[in-house]
């Protein structure tokens, strides 16, 4: 039986903040842009769960279903390292001993066989596991997530069936378990990973406890002391972003802005903007740069049955000017959903952003440009309960 913690994942220039509107006519996009829409149909940690993999087409709304998993399942996350993409989650490749969880690699055309299913081995400490996370260094992917089976550490007592963070390297080939070099290692989830062309920033951790650390490729530096002293609400880790210059990172009731240095506390000015529209402590669990300004959203974390029915989805803007709550331009089936809602993931594609997550229980597409909100939700709700993740060449 799989065990599991219960933790509850585009730009252009904008008009002045504060100007998005809901579009009566979907904005014109380059023939040939196309986005991944993964999440899964079912309810989370329930049996009967199946994962949905879609490619879109958003000049047209052509929809493509892509198999990445057979069997229960579900789509965590993905990444592009310019000619294929890594999908994976939760689920198994084949039968017995295919990777476990799976590896899904798809060149935009077509899945590339034979090189990811057969890692179950190398997985043995995440077997059951999710994978959460993958960002690519331009070498190999990193992975990060959770592992359900023994882990064997110089300093942990190997522990059965027990929930764990975990980290591990991917070629496209070899899959490397690093999760033996994690600092504070716990019952608990590495929800994020992102490479900044010289190391990785790595987070997560369960509810209110909160883990950050680099990893260059040799050395991990662990920052959670040190993010801790600085922002008095850090928690588990739900997100990270990179600009070139600093980092976002965002969480169960907290933002941060690190430079490499120092670490600046951002939860109460988000809290300020963001409080009409959305219930306090907020849980920031997207965080991507659009070339001149962040896109930041959150409301119940990924993976996390809701504990309060007045969770809302919330968007906002961060910027040199400062914060922006873009939330009234939600539709209203989604920020006054009947029992919860959510924003999980964000990614930009061809000067748009793509916003996923779910309304009551239906999986939800968003897409905002040149200042107008169009939502997409429809070539997904009728077979997709959650969009946990959204994927684009330019993210």
């Amino acid at each position: 039986m799989r065990t599991v913690i219960i933790l509850v994942f585009v730009l252009v220039l904008f008009p002045p903040f504060g100007s998005v509107t809901r579009a009566q006519e979907e904005p014109v996009v380059g023939d040939g842009s196309y986005i991944l829409v993964g999440g899964q149909n079912g309810t989370w940690f329930q049996p009967g769960q199946s994962p949905r993999l879609f490619k879109i087409f958003l000049g047209n709304d052509s929809v493509t279903q892509l198999t990445p998993v057979p069997g229960q399942g579900t789509v965590w996350g993905g990444g592009w390292n310019g000619s294929q993409w890594l999908i994976s989650g939760w689920g198994t490749d084949s039968g017995t001993s295919g990777s476990n969880p799976y590896l899904y690699l798809y060149s935009g055309h077509e899945q590339v066989d034979g090189q990811s299913a057969d890692q179950y081995v190398s997985e043995l400490s995440w077997h059951r596991g999710d994978i959460f996370a993958a960002s690519y260094n331009g070498k190999e992917w990193l992975l990060s997530g959770m592992g359900s089976d023994y882990l064997f550490t110089a300093t942990y007592q190997p522990y059965e069936l027990q929930n764990h963070m975990s980290l591990a390297y991917f070629d496209g080939t070899d899959f490397v378990d690093l999760s033996d070099i994690i600092p504070r290692q716990q019952d608990a989830i590495l929800y994020a990973n992102a490479w900044n062309g010289t190391h990785w920033l790595i987070g997560g951790g369960f509810i209110r406890k909160g883990v950050l650390f680099t990893f260059n490729g040799t050395n991990v530096v662990d920052l959670t002391s040190r993010i801790a002293e600085s922002v008095r609400d850090f928690a588990s880790v739900q997100s990270i972003g990179w600009n070139g210059r600093y980092w976002l990172i965002g969480g169960v009731g907290f933002l941060a802005k690190y430079d490499g240095y120092n670490f600046t506390d951002l939860t109460y000015q988000l809290d300020r903007t963001v409080a009409r529209h959305a219930r306090l402590p907020l849980t920031v669990n997207a965080i991507a740069w659009g070339g001149s300004s962040w896109m930041i959203a959150g409301g119940i974390p990924i993976a996390q049955i809701p504990i309060r029915n007045s969770d809302v989805a919330w968007i906002a803007t961060y910027g040199p000017a400062g914060f922006d709550d873009l939330s009234a331009a939600l539709p209203t089936y989604i920020s006054r959903p009947k029992s919860d809602s959510t924003i999980l993931t964000i990614c930009r594609s061809n000067d748009a952003w793509i916003l996923g997550g779910y309304a009551d229980g239906n999986g939800v597409l968003l897409s905002i440009r040149d200042g107008s909100l169009m939502d997409l939700s429809s070539l997904v709700s009728s077979t997709m309960n959650y969009v946990n993740w959204v994927g684009s060449t330019d993210s």
